[in-house]
């Protein structure tokens, strides 16, 4: 259609930009996490969506942070993630991004903080109250929206995943460790959020992808996706990781907690001895 066509355009006439880091990112990135940080700039200014699907504890975060700072000036953003996870996100960006300003949903304020969001403001929401105020968010426009634990979007039927994808971004950036837990229809709800339109309708990506259940069918839909998700496993960027830190820390147990200790200590020595002693329990 047209926006693929544009979409095309737009990656033909892009020059060979070397995205720097910005500066005001105060973090040094491993050289992984760079790749990573160029690979989202570039897609961004291609206007296409991105999914960083990296092992648990590689720095997704960090790199979400470095693009937020790359786009600050386009306009405002929006981070939704897990209530659980709504403090990290926010001492994270104060520690690594302190230039970006961080802002919230109170219960009384709401349509005002949206209204009044501008260029450097970063959002950070849970996805149960993006869901509960779903036409507050569908009615504002931001430079970027990064979904964080994007597999909570994974069931497209669900309230969580219709108002996710009623979002309007320049450039959208799903977060997960996990893109495909259970099945190929994950995968399409995933890139209907990122990249709307690439995988097609549910049925036609049914009828593509998942029926034919074949290898030609699998090399096609990868080759697809490649271009849009990037996904690094610790054993692949073993040698830029810190060395492993141990810390061993002894617990003094209480009088209470050491009779108790000792109780379960005597009832297993007790157990084994009655084993010993009966030969068919060993049968």
């Amino acid at each position: 259609d047209t926006a693929w066509k544009e979409f095309q355009q737009r990656i033909e006439n892009q020059t060979n930009n070397d995205f720097k880091l910005p500066d005001t990112l105060q973090a040094e990135l491993r050289p992984y996490q760079e790749e990573g940080f160029r690979w989202m700039a570039r897609l961004a200014e291609w206007e296409g969506g991105a999914c960083l699907a990296d092992d648990m504890g590689l720095g997704k975060t960090i790199q979400a942070l470095a693009i937020l700072l790359h786009r600050r000036s386009k306009g405002p953003a929006l981070v939704v993630c897990p209530v659980s996870v709504v403090g990290n996100w926010i001492a994270e960006a104060q520690r690594f991004a302190p230039i970006l300003q961080l802002k919230t949903l109170s219960n009384s304020n709401r349509q005002q903080t949206l209204d009044e969001l501008e260029a450097g403001d970063v959002l950070v929401t849970s996805y149960g109250l993006l869901q509960s105020e779903e036409l507050l968010f569908s009615e504002k426009d931001f430079a970027t929206v990064v979904l964080d634990e994007a597999h909570v979007i994974k069931n497209y039927n669900t309230k969580t995943s219709k108002a996710t994808m009623q979002l309007k971004a320049g450039f959208r950036l799903a977060l997960t460790g996990t893109p495909l837990q259970n099945h190929l229809g994950e995968i399409w709800n995933l890139f209907n959020f990122i990249n709307p339109g690439l995988l097609g309708n549910l049925n036609h990506f049914t009828d593509t992808f998942i029926k034919p259940e074949n290898e030609q069918a699998r090399r096609l839909l990868k080759k697809l996706i490649r271009p849009f998700i990037l996904r690094r496993t610790k054993g692949a960027v073993l040698d830029e990781l810190p060395a492993k830190t141990e810390i061993v820390k002894k617990v003094r147990l209480s009088d209470m907690e050491m009779a108790f200790y000792e109780a379960l200590r005597r009832k297993a020595i007790e157990q084994i001895e009655s084993n010993d002693e009966n030969p068919l329990s060993k049968q």
